[in-house]
């Protein structure tokens, strides 16, 4: 028998196992959101005696969490969007021009993938505070937006490289200056890259509790993992069928998006590396 066409059942069943371990706590979630509390507490592993879909109505009617799922999608369409706008063109700079700063610039985008969150956040507040945005949407956008660029131009210029300059004469010789030719030859040829930025950030923001906690906080942020924790924070209402319905509900969006795009988002995370 080839090496190829072996079989390893011991690696498989153990593969199997690991996957059963990953998908429990799912399963578990899903079965307890149709629950009412006490059902929970006398048999948290049993499946439901009947199906109380009253929990999921109780999301929008008691917790009230669609208004902070709204903020939510209005913040991963505005950072997505300036991600998107901005750093293809910072890559193309980067990638296509000759500019003497062009390395340093390298340098200090790179720099930003390996500066650790902590060491900033303390400067960062007392920055948004000095400039009066504090516990404002607009200081959550800034820091998603400045946290995102490094990656998403790293990204971008690792799948440009790849991309032959042939292209770009020829739409030279058929009249078209730089900009037409990164935004109708370019920009296309980048799709990749654009849906896994999509998908990354947007899985990113919309999962983020703390860093959408400590720039608005717990008032002001309307986002809502951070408004859902206020049921988990409350020492005399442990609504566990509730929090485990919201839990399924909010999950719903990123991963419907995932499964639909995840071909192309392993395609962009691989962008450039093989040429």
């Amino acid at each position: 028998m080839s090496a190829a066409k072996r079989r390893w059942p011991w690696l498989e069943a153990g593969l199997l196992c690991a996957g059963l371990v990953f998908i429990a706590p799912v399963v578990f979630i899903v079965l307890n959101s149709f629950k009412e509390l006490p059902e929970i507490t006398r048999s948290p592993t049993a499946w439901p005696e009947r199906f109380h879909w009253e929990n999921y109505a109780y999301i929008f009617t008691g917790m009230r969490l669609a208004r902070p799922m709204f903020n939510s999608l209005l913040m991963c369409a505005a950072v997505i969007g300036t991600l998107v706008l901005i750093a293809p063109m910072a890559a193309y700079s980067l990638t296509r021009r000759t500019m003497w700063a062009g390395r340093y610039l390298r340098t200090f985008f790179l720099a930003g993938l390996v500066i650790p969150f902590q060491i900033i956040m303390v400067p960062l507040l007392l920055e948004y505070q000095m400039l009066g945005i504090q516990y404002t949407y607009l200081s959550l956008w800034l820091h998603y937006v400045s946290w995102g660029l490094p990656l998403c131009i790293f990204i971008y210029s690792a799948f440009m490289s790849s991309i032959p300059k042939e292209l770009e004469e020829a739409a030279a010789l058929d009249g078209c200056g730089p900009i037409t030719t990164f935004w109708r030859v370019i920009f296309p040829l980048l799709t990749p890259c654009t849906v896994t930025i999509i998908i990354f950030w947007g899985l990113w923001i919309w999962n983020d509790f703390m860093q959408a906690f400590i720039f608005m906080g717990p008032e002001k942020g309307q986002l809502v993992f951070v408004q859902l924790s206020k049921f988990l924070f409350d020492k005399y209402v442990k609504n566990w069928n509730h929090i485990f319905a919201g839990t399924v509900v909010l999950s719903l969006p990123v991963t419907i998006l995932y499964l639909l795009m995840q071909r192309r988002f392993v395609k962009g995370l691989t962008a450039g590396a093989i040429k």
